[in-house]
């Protein structure tokens, strides 16, 4: 397996697949083995299992783990420090991974634009009064009278009607985010005028919100 190896003093950011860790029982005591969303496994002191739950670290959160050495009279012993990310660190790290996050946002409004606005002209189209009819062309009985009994043949459907239902166009995760926070704050705001305790919510406080949801579903993509 991929190990990450910890170097003592140099602050590592992981994000585990999940919170719980698995005891493994080593030379040297019981070990938490966890594995992390990039598909490597790390073996810490059950300390570090204890501070992953007190921080409520969630799955696919990023977070910096640091192997500390601490000089103790003649000696040194080992301090493992935990430091969870904030919003815009988390921001950070994502654009890190995706550096086509602002292209791809953009793409996702210009795609939304444009379905509304195609929606908006079959919507007027189907208001328009439908023309009448073309009256049909009756079949002969081979003597030329009209008043043969064949079959009226059937009119071929348009190409328009056959396109009235394309096939629904699927959701990115991005976008997806950033509705779920979008409505979110739009639903948290309803709910506090309701009560009389008026809240808002910018947008740097949407897009953290957006950045955790992002962030949970890539780790529960990944398990």
């Amino acid at each position: 397996m991929n190990i990450l190896r910890f170097q003592p003093n140099v602050p590592v950011r992981v994000a585990l697949q999940s919170p719980q860790g698995v005891v493994v029982e080593g030379r040297y005591g019981n070990r938490m083995m966890f594995t992390l969303v990039d598909g490597r496994v790390m073996y810490v002191p059950p300390i570090v299992a204890t501070k992953i739950e007190a921080e409520g670290i969630g799955a696919g959160e990023r977070f910096e783990l640091c192997k500390a050495q601490i000089k103790n009279g003649h000696g040194r012993s080992v301090e493992w420090a935990l430091r969870r990310l904030d919003p815009e660190e988390q921001l950070a790290e994502i654009a890190d991974d995706a550096p086509a996050l602002e292209p791809q946002l953009e793409h996702d409004l210009r795609v939304s634009a444009e379905m509304a606005n195609a929606k908006k002209a079959n919507h007027e189209s189907a208001e328009l009064p439908n023309s009448p009819p073309a009256p049909a062309t009756p079949m002969t009985n081979g003597n030329g009278n009209g008043n043969g009994n064949g079959a009226v043949p059937a009119s071929p459907v348009p190409v328009a009607a056959q396109n009235d239902n394309p096939q629904p166009r699927s959701v990115t995760k991005l976008e997806h985010a950033l509705k779920t926070a979008i409505s979110a704050a739009h639903n948290a705001e309803k709910y506090g005028s309701e009560l009389g305790y008026v809240v808002r919510f910018d947008a740097d406080a949407i897009k953290s919100m957006a950045i955790t949801v992002l962030i949970n579903m890539s780790g529960e993509s990944r398990r």
